[in-house]
């Protein structure tokens, strides 16, 4: 049967009632729902600034710490390989006319043996005389050394500048039982002191770089500039990034100052003792000395370069536990006006901030002080980044 007209009228009625029911959570329920789109809005915007200011200082504080790195390699091999094999390379006898006879006509030795017994330059511990120069890039540790008995000083790494007043680059004792005429002994001099002049001078460019570099901590700065863009930096190229640099434990506290951090060790003069021949008279020869030394101030006011190291204490902090770096940086506004600035400020830079630790690491021996520059010169630091 159809349905009557009343009783249509009346479903009608009834469904039109309860469509308007929906009008009371439409009025929670949408106002809700465009709360959560702003507070979703916000927090992006507020997440995705402090992404971008962890990346700036992470690329800047990683950059800056590349300087150290690279001065702590190059003078690893300046100490330590460089030395090595030019002299390997120059005085070691690889057929036995090479060698200096013996006073005593009891055999001969090579000048090369004769000049590390005396403490004229380091050699590898596995070198083999009259062999190429031992493979070091393998070597977990360069073991690098000067002879411990003529050059004490430089057994372990110096805590102050080593300045040797007189080097005898030809004992006394090795002028007596060797026959070494004067005027060769004279040639190894000449050599000798060229080769460290020439090695103290590349030493003192490399710090004079890295000095530069690091003077203001130009490096980090503009990096930071690059990946942040923040107003501060725009409006004041000048102190951006200052908290980074000065933070505390950070690059300004731990900067490798020449004379204090960074140390550059010399010999003030060296003296030399050899046969000179009297041409055929008796007795043939007498034993010469260089009267008086040769004054290597003459050179350079602070001598002939012989090593440049860095103290223990700095080599460990720069590796473990690392350099702090706190950047501060303003939050945005919002559309709930809270004060991110002040909730979320750090101690370190009384506003919000983010943080790097950067350390410039020699695995090989980082529980040994971190110290692969001497001894043991082992060019192999790295710079690592860690959160």
């Amino acid at each position: 049967m159809g349905m009557k007209a009343g009783e249509k009228n009346r479903r009608l009625f009834r469904t039109a009632a309860r469509a308007g029911q929906i009008l009371i959570p439409s009025l929670l329920i949408i106002p809700s729902l465009l709360l959560f789109v702003y507070l979703l809005f916000e927090t992006t915007k507020l997440s995705r600034e402090k992404i971008r200011q962890q990346f700036a200082v992470d690329s800047a504080a990683f950059i800056q710490m590349s300087d150290y790195t690279n001065l702590l390699n190059r003078t690893a091999y300046v100490n330590g390989a460089f030395p090595y094999r030019i002299f390997k390379e120059m005085y070691d006898c690889t057929s036995a006319d090479q060698k200096l006879q013996k006073a005593d006509g009891n055999g001969a030795i090579c000048p090369y043996d004769m000049m590390y017994a005396a403490g004229a330059f380091p050699r590898a511990k596995d070198d083999v005389a009259g062999q190429p120069a031992a493979p070091l890039d393998g070597k977990t540790k360069w073991e690098i050394a000067f002879d411990e008995t003529a050059r004490p000083e430089f057994v372990n790494n110096p805590s102050s500048p080593e300045s040797k007043p007189l080097f005898s680059l030809v004992t006394k004792d090795q002028g007596v039982k060797i026959m070494l005429e004067f005027g060769t002994a004279i040639g190894y001099y000449k050599f000798y002191a060229q080769v460290y002049s020439l090695l103290g001078s590349v030493e003192l460019s490399q710090y004079t770089v890295f000095d530069r570099l690091t003077e203001n901590f130009n490096f980090f700065r503009k990096s930071y500039y690059l990946n942040a863009n923040t107003a501060d930096c725009v409006a004041n190229p000048q102190v951006c990034g200052n908290d980074g640099v000065y933070s505390s434990g950070g690059f300004f506290g731990n900067k490798l100052k020449l004379g204090d951090k960074f140390l550059m060790h010399y010999i003030q003069k060296i003296d030399i003792y050899a046969k000179v021949f009297t041409g055929g008279s008796l007795p043939p020869y007498y034993v010469g000395h260089s009267d008086p030394p040769m004054n290597m101030a003459s050179m350079n006011p602070e001598g002939l370069f012989q090593l440049a190291t860095v103290k223990g204490d700095v080599l460990k902090k720069l590796g473990n536990p690392g350099l702090d770096v706190y950047q501060g940086w303003d939050a945005p506004s919002n559309y709930f006006n809270v004060d991110f600035n002040a909730i979320a400020k750090c101690k370190e830079t009384g506003r919000p901030c983010v943080h790097a630790l950067i350390t410039t690491q020699c695995p090989q021996l980082l529980s040994a002080d971190n110290n692969c520059v001497w001894p043991n010169p082992t060019p192999k630091y790295q710079t690592r980044l860690y959160p």
